[in-house]
């Protein structure tokens, strides 16, 4: 399953038809063919390496936030599992 998470673009090159976005300091390449409207500063949606989606910049922060609270809880869960697996190892 793939899950596409907004990204901003960063950079663009119309010539080649691709664009780079950041996705918090990750940068990845996007083809264009979809979008061929999108401006740097915009928020995008990448999936399969095309930007697929433009995005509201409200959008695009609501979605950023849900990500951000669900690795909390994921890094959060991965702690505890860690801390089991210690206990368990320690008995």
């Amino acid at each position: 399953m793939c899950i596409a998470a907004p990204a901003q673009v960063v950079e663009i090159n119309r010539e080649d038809n691709w664009l780079y976005a950041d996705f918090g300091g990750a940068r990845q390449q996007a083809k264009l063919d979809l979008l061929p409207e999108v401006e740097v500063g915009d928020y995008v949606l990448i999936h399969a390496g095309y930007a697929i989606e433009k995005l509201s910049e409200e959008a695009a922060k609501e979605s950023l936030e849900a990500w951000e609270e669900l690795l909390e809880v994921l890094e959060e869960e991965d702690k505890e599992m860690e801390m089991a697996r210690m206990a368990d190892e320690n008995q």
